[in-house]
C-alpha cells in the first residue's frame, strides 16, 4: 500500500510486527524521541518497564509503517484518541486505518486503506483458562459448537473466536461496547469466516473480510477488514512482516 497520486492510499492491507524483545535501549531512545505530546505524558504515566518498553515499541512500529506507505517522515504524523482511545492519523487525507495490537513478547499493527481495521494478537497456550469462563460472553451457536469438541480442540477454537471478535469489535472502534454474544463469526460452506451480526445489515455484513494466522512462538492473530468504496476483487490475508528496530535506528543515521 502506498499514497496515491491523489493523496489516496492504495487499498491492499498490510500486517506488520515486531518482538517485543528488539526493542532494546537505542530503539527506545528512538521512539520516544518520535512521540507527540499526548504520547509522550502517555509513556510517563507508564511506570513498569515492560510497559513503557510495549507503549515504545507500539508507537516505534506504526510511526515507521505509516511514515513509510505514506511517504512522510515518522515524527510528523500526527494523532488523536478515538472515544474509545484507539490513535486515527489526524489529518488523514489518505483514507487510511490501522489497528495495533500486543500481547506478551509481540506487537502488532495492521494498516488499510480499504476501510476499518481491526487486530489482535494473542498467545495461544493462555486460552486454556480462558475457555472455562470466556464461553459466556459467546453466541449461542458458538457455544454450542465449542460443547461438541474435545478439551484440545476446543481451546484452540476458543482462541480462533476470540481474537476474531477482538478483531472485530477494534475495527469497529467499540470493543467491549458490542456485546461479543450479539453476533456470530463462523465458517461459510467454503469455510471462509462470515459475520452474522444483527445491528448490521447483511449487504454491509457481506463486505467484511477475516483471517486467522499463526505465527512463531505460539500467537494466534486476527486481521479484520471493511471493504468500502471501490475495493472490490478478489481478497487475500496480509502476510505478516517483521520490523527491525536496529535497521530503522540505522537508516535514521542514528
Amino acid at each position: 500500500m502506498t499514497a496515491g497520486r491523489a493523496g489516496r492510499a492504495e487499498h491492499r492491507a498490510q500486517l506488520w510486527l515486531l518482538a517485543e524483545e528488539s526493542v532494546d535501549a537505542e530503539a527506545a531512545r528512538y521512539a520516544a524521541a518520535l512521540l507527540g505530546a499526548d504520547e509522550r505524558r502517555r509513556l510517563e504515566r507508564l511506570r513498569p518497564p515492560d510497559g513503557r518498553r510495549r507503549f515504545l515499541g507500539a508507537r516505534l512500529l506504526c510511526r515507521t509503517v505509516l511514515g513509510e506507505l505514506l511517504g512522510r517522515p515518522p515524527a510528523a504524523l500526527r494523532f488523536v484518541r478515538g472515544g474509545l482511545g484507539r490513535p486515527e492519523l489526524d489529518p488523514n487525507p489518505w483514507g487510511v486505518r490501522f489497528s495495533l495490537s500486543h500481547t506478551q513478547g509481540l506487537i502488532g499493527c495492521l494498516v488499510s486503506g480499504e476501510g476499518p481495521c481491526g487486530l489482535d494478537v494473542e498467545r495461544a497456550e493462555a486460552a486454556g483458562p480462558a475457555v472455562r469462563y470466556g464461553q459466556r460472553w459467546l453466541a449461542p451457536a458458538e457455544r454450542e459448537l465449542l460443547a461438541g469438541l474435545d478439551p484440545v480442540r476446543r481451546a484452540r477454537a476458543f482462541t480462533d473466536l476470540w481474537v476474531l471478535k477482538e478483531a472485530y469489535t477494534k475495527a469497529l472502534g467499540l470493543g467491549f461496547q458490542h456485546r461479543f454474544d450479539g453476533f456470530r463469526l463462523g465458517p461459510d460452506e467454503h469455510g471462509r469466516v462470515v459475520l452474522e451480526d444483527p445491528s448490521v445489515p447483511p449487504e454491509a455484513a457481506a463486505r467484511w473480510r477475516f483471517a486467522l494466522l499463526s505465527v512463531p512462538g505460539g500467537y494466534r492473530l486476527a486481521v479484520a477488514v471493511r471493504r468500502d468504496g471501490a475495493a472490490d476483487g478478489p481478497w487475500s490475508a496480509p502476510r505478516p512482516r517483521y520490523l527491525d528496530p536496529r535497521t530503522v535506528v540505522a537508516g535514521a543515521g542514528l
